[in-house]
């Protein structure tokens, strides 16, 4: 199907996934600007040990609008009552690639450290909570497989829409959080709250198709 055929939520969602590897790219440059010191980055803020790259606002404002593309693209679909195989296939697989890819990169660029003593233990376990969320996307996607095996589905829950709407936010301040210690504790914190979330909707998902596995 080409782009200018599809229907609004689909191209939103199409657009979503293009924008995953012009994230990890910019991840990529950044790394390269911050670890080795190679000139394809500029520090326009940098105070008192916070900084601000053009890079990194970047990322942070196509991570946004990413995420905003998945709100909307969901409420015209609901609204207008558009479904199609491609939006049922692709909207949750552009979500998950965009989410879980910049969470490794945050991961692996140390952007859960600002450095300070007093954040260790907070940062260790945003860091475990991210983790779990990518963790709990790979095993409720097998037990779904499973259950449709036997023709089995589980509807949406509200789980899983809390656990979007407080980690992409905190993604994106954690992001930015170089910037700041209360934009990175904020970022932190919601980043947490979305694994927890992640965790709870996880087990659930595990209770309500249990019976399928191994079948």
């Amino acid at each position: 199907m080409k782009f200018k055929d599809m229907n609004l939520p689909n191209k939103l969602t199409t657009i979503r996934m293009f924008c995953v590897p012009f994230v990890a790219i910019l991840f990529i440059l950044f790394m390269l600007y911050k670890n080795f010191n190679f000139k394809v980055d500029y520090m326009f803020y940098s105070s008192n040990g916070h900084y601000l790259t053009v890079i990194q606002t970047l990322i942070a404002v196509i991570f946004a609008f990413a995420s905003v593309t998945d709100f909307v693209d969901g409420y015209i679909a609901r609204k207008q009552k558009i479904v199609s195989d491609y939006g049922k296939l692709m909207d949750p697989l552009a979500d998950k690639l965009l989410t879980n890819t910049t969470i490794i990169f945050l991961l692996a660029g140390g952007f859960f450290s600002v450095g300070q003593p007093s954040f260790d233990g907070f940062e260790i376990f945003a860091m475990v909570m991210a983790i779990v969320v990518i963790a709990r996307d790979i095993f409720v996607d097998a037990l779904r497989m499973q259950a449709l095996k036997k023709n089995a589905v589980v509807a949406a829950s509200i789980w899983g829409k809390v656990k979007t709407a407080t980690l992409m936010p905190g993604v994106v301040l954690i992001i930015l959080g170089s910037f700041h210690y209360v934009v990175f504790a904020i970022g932190l914190s919601l980043v947490s709250i979305g694994g927890v979330v992640a965790l709870i909707g996880g087990i659930k998902y595990f209770l309500a198709l249990r019976q399928y596995i191994g079948e």
